[in-house]
């Protein structure tokens, strides 16, 4: 136990930075969306959906198998003193992936939008109208894939200030970009993509400098050991993520097929403010805890490394749980005080989207054990399998039923590759949450929504409103758990800390 709580120090401090940091952005993120449903119209945003879907899709395929290897053995590397020879090789394969899909994506370009251009396929999928969009996207498509990649690289080492720096001006400066140009020359989606790209190149530039990485890179240092190294467990990784993406993403496409742009558009920007707040704060619990969890296990601690996804699998509840909750109370209120009229229909699917990203956050510290392993095709073979029944159950329900149908379904499939994971991890030792903190999680979540319930009869839907409900739900969630005695500890080392600073 008291190396468990050693190894937690650091983990609680780097989980809380990152919390910071994720808090920003959802907040930001939450502005961005509600100041994009102003500057675009539901078929802008629908066309905009669509593409970004692709390009991120393609950075998937690309460079995120590189990322997660670099996440998972960056630590070995660093104990073995090799680091030079692990990042030559790394940002080898970086430039390779890009000359190979900037290459690609050029040829099909000048082929479907001079060769083709025509031709009635490439009318139907708007190529033409699309030209400069797709042009700007490939630019931003290197930058994008570059801070990805360096963002792991933060993450990896610990440098969680760092990392709490690069999302603020990620976040803050996309916005910020993307009002300016609207303001100067117009409402156009090429503004989006070209914000994107200035962004992201600024992050990468910043991360490569600050972390010193051009001076471990040799392009005469690269490892063909190292490389089929990070090949091996990063290639199955990115058939996950395809398939990850394909239950999370493929129901615009068919949305835009079956019901149009705008459809697309106003389900979209409904899932997307919801899918990016639940993605963030998954993304700060783990990145919090993922690369001490990697340490300890590459020290030989397993049992211990175990301890930690369980005490990471509660705190995520903790979080998630309510929020789920809270989503559900107040989608109504979200749409009203954040949207244009246009988009408020839409808010239907929030709750849904909710559900379906918690989902998906607890099956990360389901496949934990083979990540751990490096048995990453177990989890490519059951994300497979859920993304083929969401496939399949939009195809089948959204014609029937409308876009709302594709949030229920996206739940469901994320919940079938929850289960296929859980009954596949269940020969080694899995994360448990104790009944009794689950029940004090679950009655203090109940109490939060029957507050909001009652305040919602007497309060308008507005921005203020919204604060004033937000702030309301946390104080009572928290209180019903604090006196509950489930967060007992951690508000004790909390007041701890604060004494010993005010000491100071």
């Amino acid at each position: 136990m008291p190396e468990q709580k050693a190894k937690q120090g650091p983990v609680v401090k780097d989980t809380v930075i990152y919390m910071i940091a994720k808090g920003i952005e959802a907040v930001v993120g939450v502005l961005t969306m509600s100041a994009m449903t102003y500057l675009f119209v539901s078929e802008q945003m629908g066309r905009y959906s669509t593409i970004n879907i692709a390009i991120t899709t393609v950075g998937l395929v690309s460079i995120q198998w590189l990322a997660q290897a670099v996440l998972r053995y960056v630590n070995k590397y660093d104990v073995l003193g090799q680091k030079d020879v692990f990042f030559s090789t790394v940002f080898n394969a970086w430039l390779k992936s890009n000359v190979f899909v900037v290459g690609v994506s050029t040829i099909l370009l000048l082929l479907f939008g001079f060769v083709l251009k025509d031709n009635k396929l490439m009318e139907y999928f708007s190529v033409r109208d699309n030209l400069t969009v797709i042009i700007v996207g490939i630019l931003w498509f290197v930058m994008y894939n570059t801070s990805q990649l360096i963002i792991s690289v933060v993450a990896a080492l610990r440098h969680s200030t760092l990392n709490l720096v690069l999302s603020t001006i990620t976040v803050v400066g996309k916005i910020t970009l993307i009002i300016l140009f609207c303001k100067l020359w117009g409402s156009r989606i090429e503004w989006i993509f070209l914000s994107y790209f200035f962004i992201d190149g600024l992050v990468s530039f910043i991360g490569i400098t600050r972390l010193k990485l051009y001076k471990y890179i040799g392009w005469n240092k690269k490892s063909k050991e190292i490389l089929k190294e990070l090949r091996k467990y990063g290639t199955p990784l990115m058939g996950n993520m395809v398939t990850t993406s394909v239950l999370n993403k493929s129901d615009i496409y068919i949305v835009t097929g079956f019901l149009g742009a705008s459809a697309a558009g106003i389900y979209q920007t409904n899932y997307s403010l919801v899918a990016t707040a639940f993605t963030m704060l998954s993304s700060a619990v783990m990145r919090g805890n993922y690369p001490t969890i990697l340490r300890v296990w590459s020290e030989g601690k397993k049992e211990l490394a175990n301890e930690l996804v369980s005490a990471a699998a509660r705190f995520y509840l903790l979080l998630a749980i309510p929020a789920v909750v809270g989503v559900g109370m107040l989608s109504d209120v979200i749409a009203r005080a954040l949207y244009a009229p246009e988009y408020f229909s839409g808010n239907g699917v929030m709750v849904w989207v909710a559900a379906a990203m918690t989902i998906l956050g607890l099956t990360e510290y389901n496949i934990k054990p083979w990540e751990m392993n490096a048995q990453t095709k177990c989890i490519f073979s059951r994300s497979l399998f859920g993304g083929v029944v969401n496939v399949l159950l939009n195809l089948i329900f959204v014609p029937l039923f409308g876009y709302k149908t594709a949030a229920v379904t996206t739940f469901l499939g994320f919940l079938v590759y929850f289960v296929l994971a859980r009954i596949g991890t269940r020969k080694y030792a899995q994360w448990k949450l104790p009944f009794r903190s689950f029940a004090r999680i679950v009655l203090s979540s109940a109490a939060m929504a029957a507050v909001l319930y009652a305040a919602k009869k007497f309060l308008p839907f507005n921005l203020i409103t919204l604060i004033i409900m937000v702030i309301l739900g946390i104080l009572v969630y928290g209180a019903v758990l604090l006196a509950s005695g489930e967060v007992r500890e951690e508000f004790g080392s909390a007041v701890a800390i604060i004494k010993r600073k005010w000491k100071r």
